[in-house]
């Protein structure tokens, strides 16, 4: 029939790639972080809290954390006087930038931007 959509066989493991990454990028923070460490990374803890508007340490800290845990960032120390530590994007995290530039572009053309409304 005209119009009907085709359908196919539904298999649960197809959706097992889209449930992980988005327990990741679903995260309020991750997206930004990614970002914020693809534009600007390396950076240190209070270089990236100051790019961050209204994160706390507290869910910064866990942030960085999961998202090492993830495979997306590495932590370094750098043996500096003060010993300071720097974070930035595994190549994992790198490849993620075709994705934030999708989610950018779709939000330009589907939701307008911040200072319209639409």
């Amino acid at each position: 029939m005209a119009g009907e959509r085709e359908t196919r066989d539904y298999h649960p493991c197809e959706h097992d790639g889209i449930r992980r990454a988005t327990a990741i990028l679903g995260r309020k923070w991750h997206p930004l972080l990614i970002t914020t460490l693809l534009t600007d990374g390396p950076l240190g803890f209070n270089e990236l809290k100051a790019r961050l508007d209204g994160i706390s340490d507290k869910v910064l800290s866990e942030c960085l954390d999961e998202l090492q845990e993830a495979g997306l960032v590495t932590r370094e120390v750098i043996d500096d006087k003060p010993v300071r530590v720097e974070y930035s994007l595994t190549a994992a995290g790198e490849a993620l930038q075709p994705v934030i530039d999708q989610l950018r572009e779709w939000s330009r053309e589907h939701l307008g931007t911040a200072e319209t409304g639409a």
